[in-house]
């Protein structure tokens, strides 16, 4: 319901900053640029930014708490294996001495006892049989102490990603408000410009849709692919200069007009549009909680609801939008609107891609 409720936002927002005409567009001008908008907006996704920093650190943390909870757990089978051992060790002593000339023997309350754990504290604390009985329910006591102390740092993680999910969720609702109502500041930017004068003309154009062609799936097999194959990368995120109204939000890669585009992982179309300064898009959720968006496309050849495979071509590249030349603007967000980006690069090297 909230990715369906923010997809929405992203579609209006990317319309109305199509006609907002706050400002003029730079040659090369990706998505609605700050410059376009009210100071308020401008300041809300700032703030939203914040945000995504904030949704960033947590998701750290808890990937961090996930891989020290799978080592704990894995050491703490291995601790069973080598208690179950000892016990396994401990009850052929205690037959071998109660079949024996010694009679009912060290190990008989092994056998008798309904709690193994409590015989050998027995045992130990008792101080009966011989050295080498003494030494294995000492290992068995310390392993089992061992394993205690796992199951409690186990109980400790699980506990901090639990807090960490809470912190990441309340990150992505404070980046969904922000960008609302900055949504709501580009509403109220539009008016005021239709009420000036006609608004401002974008290079978007009508949406390219329709028909791209049989295109091979790169991702047969794998779980993600780079969004265009070669990839060769131009300007990156956070580029800053005469091209942009503010600092890029995404990653470009510079490719000629009529690349096939893939979808870089497996996932469901929240958003296709046109119009603004991305010109022809296509926004994709992830089943990892993130978004991806292509942009500058020539054509689009999948609607709002389609499934993807990894691979899977989605559209064609282009020049549409604000653009001084083909190439494919590809970006990585928290939530489907414009403002919750983050640095692709990265976030495609964390799932094996080499760029």
């Amino acid at each position: 319901m909230r990715a369906t409720r923010a997809a929405c936002v992203a579609a209006v927002v990317a319309a109305l900053l199509g006609s907002a005409g706050a400002g003029q567009a730079s040659a090369h001008d990706d998505g609605p640029g700050l410059g376009q908008l009210s100071a308020r907006a401008e300041h809300l996704i700032q703030q939203a930014s914040k945000a995504v920093a904030a949704h960033e650190k947590a998701r750290a943390a808890a990937r961090k708490g996930e891989r020290r909870l799978a080592e704990v757990t894995k050491r703490q089978a291995a601790e069973q294996r080598r208690l179950d051992a000892l016990m396994a060790t401990l009850g052929r002593q205690a037959r071998s001495e109660y079949q024996g000339a010694s009679g009912l023997g060290t190990m008989l309350p092994l056998l008798t006892s309904s709690s193994p754990r409590r015989a050998l504290d027995a045992a130990v604390l008792a101080g009966r049989g011989d050295r080498a009985a003494r030494q294995l329910t000492d290992r068995a006591t310390e392993s089992r102490d061992r394993i205690a102390e796992r199951r409690a740092e186990s109980a400790r993680l699980v506990k901090g990603l639990k807090a960490q999910e809470k912190r990441r969720a309340a990150a992505r609702d404070d980046i969904e408000a922000k960008l609302d109502k900055a949504e709501a500041e580009v509403r109220r930017a539009r008016a005021r410009a239709l009420a000036a004068g006609p608004p401002m003309p974008t290079g978007g154009g009508a949406c390219g849709r329709g028909d791209i062609g049989e295109h091979d799936r790169a991702g047969k097999g794998r779980t993600w692919v780079k969004p265009v194959s070669p990839a060769p990368l131009s300007a990156g995120f956070g580029s800053g200069g005469r091209l942009w109204a503010n600092a890029h939000t995404g990653q470009d890669f510079a490719v000629p007009t009529g690349t096939p585009v893939r979808a870089v992982g497996a996932g469901t179309v929240v958003y296709t549009g046109c119009g603004d300064g991305f010109g022809n898009q296509v926004v994709v959720r992830h089943a990892d909680g993130y978004y991806t968006q292509y942009a500058h496309l020539s054509r689009i050849g999948v609607k709002t609801g389609d499934h993807l495979d990894t691979g899977e071509t989605l559209a064609l590249s282009g020049a549409t939008g604000n653009v001084s030349g083909p190439h494919l603007h590809f970006e990585v967000r928290v939530t489907p609107q414009f403002g919750s980006g983050i640095d692709p690069l990265p976030w495609l090297r964390a799932r094996g891609l080499r760029l």
